[in-house]
């Protein structure tokens, strides 16, 4: 980010008047429909155009070829023609949001192209389409947000890959997308970029050239303050990152097509290991008052913010009135579920400013 960045940041904050409105969800598969017409587009490029209208999904799928190439399945948010409405991405603990299936997109004008979000939610064991209410938003915001979801792990010791498949996933979501033959005409390949919460944030990072210490990931759950909330549920499943894949954790995941990247909570922060190389700007939201343990590692290439009275659990989508009992009558967390509905969609709110507000500034950069 230039010089005075964080300032513009602020500002660019400040003056934002974007009506977000942030429904919620956790569920899964959309039908897919045709794909939308390819009318053709301008050249010139735009900044997104809010729109307060319900987004359309499309749903993709990417075969999977092998290990380090797994399966994944994209959901597609993008501003929306009016159409048939259903609810969407919802379970008993979470609210679905309303969303048109297959629906004919609407760019923002004048260019008829989008600017590309690519988001990854959620830590080891996220369900699909986790993020819809951060995908929604972002759709809102006149953004085409890519929810790209893998096959939940089947076991503990599969999921600890998880930290170096997330960010191999985006790319290959990207690579995807701009050769679909109607979505890449719909795309502005100068204008990608990454959004992540949790494990999701630390891929996002990982586009932009930041990397992992691998010694340092693999005693990330023995050593205090380093690790996450699933090192417990890994210790009981007698499994431990000391298991974790070396070869492909250590690989330099950073792609330089993503302009700028988002990392909302990120984990393993005292692992994050800065490269040499040419960083591209990213912004760490810390949800909470408090400084998460290695934010002062982080290069001058992460702009940091924080939005001190949301919650570490706000990343998450808005419960059902039931939310919390059924969680905690199945042994997970009620705290999941924050402190009131109202809180979270403030929460939600400011988040999705700050990502507007970030993006907006790093896309008005030469």
């Amino acid at each position: 980010m230039r010089p005075g960045g964080l300032a513009a940041l602020v500002m660019a904050m400040a003056l934002t008047s974007l009506a977000f409105t942030a429904p919620a969800g956790a569920e899964h598969r959309i039908p897919s429909a045709a794909a939308p017409g390819t009318d053709e587009a301008p050249t010139q490029s735009a900044a997104p155009v809010p729109s307060a209208g319900t987004p359309g999904v499309f749903a993709l799928d990417i075969r999977g070829t092998s290990e380090e190439a797994r399966a994944l399945s994209l959901t597609l948010w993008y501003p929306a023609h009016p159409g048939n409405e259903a609810d969407f991405a919802g379970n008993a603990v979470f609210r679905p949001t309303r969303v048109i299936p297959g629906a004919d997109p609407r760019p923002p004008a004048p260019d008829g192209r989008f600017p590309l979000v690519l988001v990854s939610h959620g830590g080891l064991r996220s369900a699909e389409d986790s993020g819809a209410w951060l995908s929604a938003g972002l759709a809102r915001a006149g953004y085409l947000a890519v929810e790209v979801n893998a096959p939940r792990p089947a076991d503990a010791r599969a999921a600890l890959n998880e930290i170096w498949h997330r960010p191999a996933d985006l790319s290959r979501a990207l690579d995807r997308l701009l050769r679909h033959p109607q979505w890449s005409a719909r795309i502005d390949p100068e204008r990608v970029f990454a959004v992540g919460f949790a494990l999701g944030g630390t891929a996002a990072m990982a586009l932009t050239g930041l990397g992992t210490e691998v010694e340092g990931y693999q005693q990330s759950c023995d050593t205090p303050g380093q690790g996450t909330p699933d090192c417990r549920w890994l210790r009981a499943q007698g499994v431990s990152p000391a298991q974790t894949e070396t070869a492909p954790l250590s690989i330099d995941r950073h792609d330089a097509r993503f302009r700028a990247a988002v990392a909302i909570a990120p984990e393993y922060l005292p692992v994050i290991e800065t490269r040499p190389g040419i960083h591209a700007p990213a912004l760490m939201v810390t949800l909470g008052p408090d400084v998460p343990a290695g934010a002062d590692r982080l290069p001058e290439s992460v702009v940091q913010m924080t939005l001190p009275q949301a919650r570490p659990t706000d990343g998450f989508a808005l419960c059902t009135e039931a939310g919390p009992q059924i969680l905690a009558r199945d042994g997970g967390d009620p705290g999941l579920c924050g402190s009131s509905p109202d809180a979270r969609l403030e929460a939600h709110d400011r988040i999705l400013q700050a990502i507007a507000a970030f993006l907006h500034d790093a896309d008005a950069q030469p």
